[in-house]
């Protein structure tokens, strides 16, 4: 990207460009071009102003270029890599950059995992990720189960038929392939998708999208920029009406009233199919703030098979309170906290423990 973007107009016309060469390239060549990088978009979450980003980073350089659309280069190796940073929507930003997927990767991990910094991916949960699949055409899927990203060695040797199962497919057989191995029994809580590709096709204009659980959209190519600013935009809002029915009921709050204190609120359950065998052990590599998870705490026994943890989550230090048994998790959540805590517990433990838990009252 050697050419200086003035305006959104120009940031988006060159998108449309690099989508449309990247598909004719494909589709020709069976391969990109030295530096024909395909385009990818991240969303985050924040509970920042975009102002604090580059101070919240290691960016080099922060620039603005239009309304609520800023150019931002971060050091990488002996390259300096260039992202686009839309925030017209305050809690929801979009970063987007035409870098190689693997240095991309890395500069974001980076500033996403800082503790207290006030960002963090969106957590597509399985069933979100099944609707996505459901916007196009079934093109891909990836499933991704590495369970000593969480659990020690120990825990996952003793409890898991899987310590690690990888799978990436594309093509138009996927989906039966996929339905195949999600019908046997044995797999089903193993079968946890980390990617779908999908080609949505509207009015005769067409795209074709990877989409990862934590928000990364790589666009693979297609004819129209403006499809894949549709489809992101319908993702993040569905995201975002999860969060929202999370924050407005299932918040903890009390205030006085005759009589008494009253609560208003409930905690969120999450239930298990695949039931815990060693909740010590499982809560080990729940709460040992390190990513993905970033929580911490101090765990409590309260009976046989019953434990109560009372921790922070890393992400901007919003307090939780953990219930948990062999077959449930209660979370309860603050009245200020941040409801991407339970959504970044839920998807992850689909992820890497059960992908057939189950988040009660969110649907």
């Amino acid at each position: 990207m050697s050419a200086v973007i003035q305006s959104r107009r120009e940031l988006f016309d060159l998108f449309q460009r690099r989508i449309q060469g990247t598909h004719e390239q494909l589709s020709e060549e069976q391969e990109l071009e030295h530096r024909q990088n395909m385009l990818k978009s991240f969303v985050i979450e924040s509970n920042i102003s975009a102002e604090e980003l580059p101070q919240q980073t290691e960016a080099t350089e922060s620039r603005k270029v239009d309304h609520a659309l800023r150019e931002i280069k971060f050091h990488n190796d002996d390259d300096d890599l260039i992202f686009y940073l839309d925030y017209d929507d305050q809690r929801f930003w979009t970063l987007y950059t035409l870098e190689k997927s693997k240095p991309a990767k890395k500069v974001v991990d980076g500033f996403m995992t800082g503790v207290n910094n006030g960002l963090d991916y969106v957590w597509f949960p399985e069933e979100l990720q099944t609707e996505i699949a459901g916007m196009g055409e079934f093109r891909g899927v990836g499933v991704r189960y590495k369970a000593d990203k969480v659990f020690p060695k120990e825990y996952i040797e003793d409890n898991f038929d899987f310590g690690d199962l990888s799978l990436q497919t594309r093509g138009k057989g996927t989906k039966q392939l996929y339905d195949k191995l999600s019908s046997d029994e044995e797999l089903q809580s193993f079968l946890s998708i980390a990617s779908v590709g999908i080609r949505r096709r509207i009015n005769g204009s067409f795209v074709i999208e990877r989409i990862q659980n934590n928000g990364q959209f790589t666009t693979r190519g297609g004819d129209s920029l403006q499809l894949h600013l549709d489809l992101l935009e319908t993702i993040r809002d569905r995201y975002a009406e999860l969060l929202q029915r999370i924050e407005e009921n299932h918040r903890i709050s009390y205030s006085s009233r005759e009589g008494g204190t009253a609560i208003d609120g409930s905690p969120l359950i999450i239930e298990m199919n695949n039931e815990i065998e060693d909740i010590e052990q499982f809560l080990d590599g729940l709460i040992s703030a390190k990513n993905p998870l970033r929580l911490w705490g101090a765990k409590t026994q309260l009976d046989v098979d019953y434990y109560k943890v009372k921790g922070v989550d890393l992400h901007n230090s919003d307090k939780y309170t953990l219930e948990i048994t062999p077959s449930w998790l209660r979370l309860y959540l603050p009245t200020d906290a941040c409801g991407n805590t339970a959504l970044r517990i839920y998807s992850n433990i689909q992820r890497y423990y059960d992908s057939e838990a189950k988040m009660v009252g969110i649907e």
